[in-house]
């Protein structure tokens, strides 16, 4: 099953019908409600939800919009804050998403796991990459301060990743949802290639697995840190659910089939029962996304 997230065009819409209609209009018998959808755009959507039988793959962290926000993010909160407010309300909301997920009928409930703030520039290996100098000295040299500095750091971070995810596991293995922990887009960003290993193995047994973003492991790689290779040959056995874009350059979430992503390479790593969605930004119109689900489905991948 092939569902499509509501990142497309919740933010171009208050109207939980027009949004529904529109997602229905692609032909798409399955959904992931995702971090832009308000409170109030949630509460139109639950009955149609029901009255159109339209299945809830995957809920995506923080949802919805939290109330003392104005616009959503999956970094609304970092449960790696230096800050125990943040921390509280990080666990607090994902809480809330677990319990919005189970009410929808959703699988998974995606997690961002925050990030390990770095001196070293980052955006600059990004400038590199982009002018064709990454294997000059600078960037090598910059690589390794990176490297460095996150290992110097990441402790401290990651002891609360564990910490949080420790609080969430109850009410997720009450409610019967499935944390999906996604690979990030930033070198910077937890969980890291070995990462995502350490945290399967400490909640063996709990309700935790592995989301995938082949945008964000796109990107990781073109500036040369852990391959989408590396990461589904390590992870696929655990992966859960899959998020699916093309990527051009290092901007990522356009229609599949419209950019440098090589599908085929990805497929071999997909099961049955791998929960697959197509996430993809506004501004990718509907002619296209139409054709990237059809490209996709030609590949069967669906």
């Amino acid at each position: 099953m092939l569902g499509i997230s509501t990142s497309w065009l919740s933010n171009r819409t208050k109207s939980g019908n027009e949004l529904l209609q529109e997602l229905l209009s692609l032909g798409a018998d399955a959904i992931e409600l995702e971090y832009r959808i308000t409170p109030d755009l949630f509460s139109e959507l639950r009955p149609l939800l029901k009255k159109e039988k339209l299945a809830v793959l995957s809920v995506h962290n923080f949802f919805p919009v939290p109330d003392i926000l104005g616009r959503g993010s999956g970094d609304t909160f970092f449960i790696t804050s230096d800050k125990d407010k943040e921390r509280g309300l990080a666990v607090e909301y994902t809480l809330r998403t677990i319990q919005n997920a189970s009410e929808v009928g959703a699988k998974v409930a995606i997690l961002h796991l925050g990030n390990i703030p770095l001196k070293a520039n980052l955006d600059r290996l990004y400038e590199l990459h982009d002018e064709g100098k990454l294997s000059t000295d600078e960037a090598t040299s910059l690589k390794e301060k990176l490297k460095d500095e996150r290992r110097k750091k990441t402790q401290k971070y990651f002891d609360r990743v564990l910490l949080s995810l420790d609080k969430l596991v109850p009410l997720a293995e009450k409610l019967g949802v499935i944390l999906g922990i996604e690979n990030r887009y930033h070198y910077h960003e937890i969980p890291s290639c070995e990462e995502i290993g350490i945290i399967l193995e400490e909640f063996e047994g709990a309700p935790i697995a592995y989301w995938h973003d082949v945008g964000h492991a796109c990107n990781l790689e073109l500036v040369g840190f852990a391959s989408q290779k590396d990461l589904l040959d390590n992870y696929a056995s655990k992966m859960v659910g899959i998020h699916l874009h093309d990527i051009k350059g290092r901007e990522d979430h356009f229609a599949p089939g419209t950019g440098d992503m090589d599908f085929s390479s990805i497929k071999p790593y997909l099961k049955e029962e791998t929960i697959k969605v197509i996430e993809v930004h506004p501004k990718v119109s509907r002619r296209e996304l139409l054709e990237g689900i059809r490209f996709l489905r030609e590949l069967s991948i669906s």
